[in-house]
């Protein structure tokens, strides 16, 4: 799931959902609510932060997603 355009639209309409999962080319799978996209900011590579259940933030570059699922959905 490289286009980054697409990317974003996704992850924007997943924004209010607490219960999305990211998973990565290299098998990490992260669960949790997206706290903050980064797309603009000069001289850093488009990154989701994800906050976890236990209130830890992870960052995911979006060169390393490969799948998007919102659980919230089904």
């Amino acid at each position: 799931m490289n286009d980054f355009f697409s990317l974003m639209e996704k992850l924007q309409g997943m924004f209010d959902s607490d219960d999305v999962e990211i998973i990565t080319f290299d098998g990490r799978s992260l669960r949790g609510k997206i706290d903050n996209l980064r797309s603009t900011q000069p001289f850093s590579k488009p990154a989701v932060k994800l906050l976890g259940s236990n209130g830890q933030i992870t960052k995911v570059l979006f060169a390393d997603i490969k799948e998007i699922i919102d659980h919230k959905k089904k």
